[in-house]
């Protein structure tokens, strides 16, 4: 089996090298299918998003990762020295790792961010639309998919808030616990503010409302959150029914204070309310602290959050490690061994032409025995085959169940196994 990985992500590319190497999801059919047209590469899977281009593939007859990495850059019309210096080579194991580690989000820009399985899931499907993903790709990259979900589902890599968004959640989670059917109330429209509303929004949020100084602009945020909206001076009423409010105003003063508050709170009847201060100069008075059920955060709470959970995704991040280097070792014993069996076939079916070869030979000869002396001919020769190929298949056999690939090779071109390989792949 050969596998290769081609390409570049944030790690070796400024973004100006990466959207120059990037494919539009329209055109990564044709590029699979160039591909395999100049015989470059038998199969192939490529991921395109905005931290990384990776073509994947089972490369042709004598071509290795320098052939694939200069086809790419030709394909895209870069040829320029500057630009190859940024791409890195894998192949075999450490291409199949580097998968398992992308698909994992280990190699994300942030350490456990969910979309790039999606990505590396869509890449796969586009590649078996095309027909691009032949016996290889299909093993490698259903493997690929399963250890990212083991490794999101037996870690703590993706649970972790690390974003201002996910840390607002955790805050309010903390004091509420589940936010499904709560209501909620975004005054402004800060970036930090939408981005806790969406995050909330996507916790199965119930309700909604925008508040701002300009109605319009309230209008136009709560359009495009399917929120309600409201004009600033209307807080108050809003105050007594929501669980959650989020202040992220460029006003520079107070508009939330205890003397406002302490009536609501009684309305309330003191049903928790969190409060998240995302505004510097602050928006809500620190008094409201002393209010019963009130839980007030600002931006250095969120900070802390985010700080706590890129802590314990750091953790999370070396078992993952050492879970993705120990299927790695299990996938590509595994994938080896399938590759190999598939050569010792050719080998005893070689083997096996070989004697009936030589039988036909003789063919004259064995018509003038008997039927039992004919039989007894013909055991004798299978016998003698099996015996003569036993050692060394057992042999190739061990060398594969210790991922020793190119000493199997070796083994096994010496037994006349590379013809039906190569009609194999081809």
């Amino acid at each position: 089996m050969r596998l290769v990985a081609v390409g570049v992500s944030h790690h070796t590319a400024p973004v100006e090298v990466r959207e120059r190497l990037a494919v539009a999801p329209a055109l990564v059919p044709g590029l699979l299918d160039d591909l395999r047209r100049a015989r470059v590469g038998r199969e192939g899977v490529l991921i395109s998003t905005c931290n990384r281009v990776e073509l994947y593939a089972v490369p042709g007859d004598g071509v290795g990762p320098e052939e694939l990495a200069r086809w790419l850059l030709d394909r895209q019309g870069l040829q320029s020295r500057r630009i190859e210096q940024h791409l890195y080579r894998y192949q075999q194991r450490e291409a199949l790792r580097h998968l398992f580690r992308v698909a994992s989000s280990l190699d994300s820009m942030v350490v456990g961010e969910p979309q790039i399985l999606g990505q590396v899931k869509d890449a796969y499907r586009v590649a078996v639309a095309g027909r691009a993903a032949g016996g290889t790709m299909h093993r490698v990259m259903d493997r690929a998919l399963n250890v990212a979900k083991k490794v999101r589902t037996e870690t703590g890599i993706g649970r972790e808030a690390v974003s201002v968004g996910r840390a607002g959640v955790e805050l309010a989670r903390q004091v509420l616990g589940s936010l499904e059917g709560r209501s909620a109330l975004l005054i402004g429209a800060g970036a930090h503010g939408k981005l806790v509303a969406r995050s909330m929004l996507s916790h199965r949020l119930g309700e909604l409302a925008v508040a701002n100084r300009t109605f319009s602009r309230a209008a136009d945020l709560a359009r495009d959150l399917q929120a309600s909206a409201t004009h600033l001076d209307d807080i108050e009423r809003f105050l007594e029914r929501v669980d959650v409010v989020v202040t992220s105003t460029g006003a520079g003063r107070i508009l939330v204070d205890r003397t406002m508050l302490g009536p609501v709170v009684r309305r309330r009847r003191y049903r928790p309310l969190v409060m998240i201060d995302l505004s510097v100069p602050r928006n809500i008075d620190t008094g409201v602290n002393d209010l019963e059920g009130v839980y007030r955060f600002d931006v250095d709470d969120l900070q802390e959050i985010a700080d706590q959970g890129r802590q314990r995704r750091v953790v999370a991040a070396v078992e993952a490690e050492r879970m993705v280097d120990a299927e790695t070792d299990a996938a590509w014993r595994d994938l080896l061994a399938e590759a190999i069996h598939a050569d010792i076939g050719d080998v005893v079916r070689r083997a096996e032409s070989v004697r009936m070869a030589e039988l036909g030979r003789v063919a004259s000869v064995l018509e003038e025995l008997d039927p039992r002396d004919r039989q007894a001919v013909e055991a004798m020769t299978r016998a003698i085959v099996k015996k003569v190929l036993h050692p060394p298949l057992s042999r190739a056999r061990a060398l594969a169940a210790e991922g020793e690939r190119d000493a199997v090779q070796e083994l096994l071109s010496a037994l006349g196994a590379d013809g039906a390989q190569k009609e194999r792949d081809d």
